[in-house]
C-alpha cells in the first residue's frame, strides 16, 4: 500500500514572504503563494524544505550569521526572461547559479556531480538543516572561512 503524502499547509510565513516579494517583484500575492503550495514548500533544485521564516533564514542583521542557504529565494527558471515563470529554491543553490551561465547550470544539473551534491544536500537537512556551516562548507568546501 502506498503512503500517501502529507497534506501540505500554507503557514503565516509563507504568507509574510509572498507579501515580501510582491512588493520587491510586483505580481500577486496568490501567485506566489500557489508557487509555495505547488511546491511543497521545497526546493525546486534540491527538493529539501525551504525556510520561509525571515528571523530564521534571512540575514539582515548587521554582523548576523548571513542569510541561512536553505532560506527561500525567488529564481527566474529563465534569468533575464519572465515568459518562463519562477520557481522557489534555497538562498545558497539560487547564489550558485547566478554565478554561472544559463547553459553552463543547465548541464550542471545534468551532471552525476549535480546529483551526488544534491544527494549531500538533503543528507545534510536532515542531519542538521540549522548548520549554516555545513551547507556553506558542501559549495565551497576549500574555503572554511566562507560565511
Amino acid at each position: 500500500m502506498k503512503r500517501q503524502p502529507a497534506k501540505f499547509q500554507l503557514t503565516d510565513d509563507h504568507r509574510r514572504w509572498a507579501r515580501t516579494r510582491q512588493r520587491r517583484y510586483g505580481g500577486k500575492i496568490d501567485d506566489y503563494l500557489t508557487l509555495i503550495h505547488k511546491q511543497r514548500g521545497r526546493c525546486a533544485l534540491s527538493d529539501v524544505p525551504l525556510i520561509f521564516d525571515a528571523s530564521e533564514g534571512g540575514g539582515s542583521i548587521p554582523g548576523g550569521p548571513g542569510c541561512h542557504p536553505i532560506y527561500a529565494a525567488l529564481d527566474h527558471c529563465a534569468p533575464g526572461s519572465n515568459c518562463h515563470g519562477f520557481q522557489v529554491v534555497s538562498y545558497a543553490l539560487n547564489d550558485l547559479k547566478g554565478h554561472l551561465p544559463l547553459d553552463c547550470f543547465v548541464a550542471l544539473g545534468r551532471s552525476t556531480a549535480w546529483l551526488r551534491l544534491m544527494r549531500v544536500w538533503r543528507r545534510q537537512y536532515h542531519r542538521d538543516a540549522s548548520d549554516r556551516q555545513a551547507f556553506r562548507r558542501l559549495l565551497s568546501p576549500s574555503d572554511e572561512s566562507n560565511g
